[in-house]
């Protein structure tokens, strides 16, 4: 199986390409089902696979945009992209992205970057999620005692909002709501900050919004939300590989795996009801922050071994005080010496590096394996659609003959 065995020069890592395919493949499936790029999924199981950090959210872009335009060029055949209400929030978006960019620096510079990213993620991944589920099981008791639920616009927010006649007003024909453009601009910068601040696409966090608050239908949600990952992340891609970050080689099979998977995922939002696909993105959402507690906890280790490696490596670089960005950069550069420093360091020090790298390999698992079942799930739904369509239409023509 050696000949499978892709080394990737940039990153200084070698992976087996089935299991890049196989990440592009699950990704793409529940992308293009929820709309939303999976940086979420796909960098934790990057990083496990041997991938440092920037690498991984590097060549995660780069893949992500390519994924994006299959999946939006098929929603967009079934009618699921607005791409009225998409230009208006790009430009929004990319103001709240370079502000919450700029916070992050900040908070690099006072050396808070970790802990509070980490921490915002945690409580947006459970809040969200378990407001969507809160919200499917309302849903299913008002479907049980009769009544009629209209997927657009449930939420008593989003009625609210659109009944505000703030000029401009502008009329959303594929959503199905007319809406001021404040409004729309307020959520897009919204959802930029939060995508800037956490280093991601933001799609985890937009199409609830656009669900929520501008008032979309789910399916439209999920499209319009796909284009305007698709922009974030051709954005993301370029600037990472301006700065040598993205592994390129890996990126292409990933998205050939990604170009299946996304018509897959794609193609199931025609058999799947509107709070059915919630739901999974909600389950996905505290699956994700399950995970994010992990890395959480390996965070907590690692700073003890790089407390103690702080005054080996300013000895090294022969400097004063060194930024945690600096320190990892060295270590990441310099692998060998790093080792070899680590080998004559007390129990303690090497036991905090063992469970930092246990905690990330369960949180990188946790989100591959959920990735799988997920897509499976939705494969599985998706072809269920097909075969009970053809047996409908067999009838249908049977019916005709008679």
């Amino acid at each position: 199986m050696d000949w499978m065995i892709v080394h990737l020069p940039i990153a200084g890592v070698e992976i087996m390409a089935w299991k890049l395919v196989l990440i592009g493949l699950t990704v793409g499936v529940i992308g293009g089902f929820f709309g939303v790029g999976g940086a979420f999924m796909v960098t934790p199981a990057l990083n496990v696979f041997g991938f440092p950090m920037a690498y991984a959210i590097g060549t995660d872009m780069a893949h992500m945009a390519g994924k994006s335009v299959v999946a939006t060029i098929k929603h967009r055949k079934l009618g699921n992209v607005d791409m009225k209400l998409g230009l208006m929030m790009v430009i929004f978006t990319a103001a709240g992205i370079e502000l919450g960019a700029r916070l992050i620096v900040w908070l690099e510079a006072i050396g808070r970057c970790g802990p509070v990213v980490r921490i915002v993620y945690m409580a947006l991944l459970f809040g969200l999620g378990s407001y969507m589920i809160y919200e499917y099981v309302k849903l299913r008791r008002r479907i049980r005692n009769g009544e009629t639920v209209d997927d657009a616009a449930t939420s008593r927010l989003a009625k609210r909002l659109q009944s505000i006649c703030l000029p401009p007003m502008a009329d959303l024909r594929v959503s199905g709501v007319r809406i001021s453009i404040w409004i729309v601009g307020a959520v897009a910068f919204a959802t930029g900050f939060i995508a800037g601040f956490l280093g991601v696409g933001g799609g985890f966090i937009r199409m609830p919004s656009l669900i929520y608050i501008i008032g979309c239908p789910t399916t439209v949600a999920v499209g319009t939300d796909l284009f305007e990952v698709m922009v974030s992340g051709a954005y993301g891609a370029f600037t990472y590989a301006l700065k040598g970050k993205v592994e390129i080689v890996a990126a292409i099979l990933m998205l050939a795996g990604a170009a299946v998977g996304a018509q897959f995922g794609t193609l199931a939002t025609k058999y799947v009801k509107g709070i059915v696909i919630r739901l999974y993105f909600a389950i996905t959402m505290l699956l994700a922050g399950v995970s994010v507690v992990f890395k959480h906890v390996a965070s907590v280790f690692r700073y003890q071994y790089e407390d103690a490696a702080r005054p080996f490596i300013e000895a090294q670089m022969g400097k004063g005080t060194l930024s945690l960005p600096q320190l990892r950069d060295w270590m990441l550069l310099h692998k060998t010496e790093f080792s070899e420093w680590l080998a004559g360091q007390s129990a303690a020090i090497q036991h905090a590096l063992r469970m930092e790298t246990v905690w990330n390999n369960l949180a990188g698992w946790l989100m591959l394996g959920s990735a799988c079942a997920l897509s499976l799930v939705i494969v599985l739904k998706m072809v269920r659609g097909i075969l009970y369509e053809r047996r409908l239409r067999a009838r249908t023509v049977a019916a005709d003959r008679v």
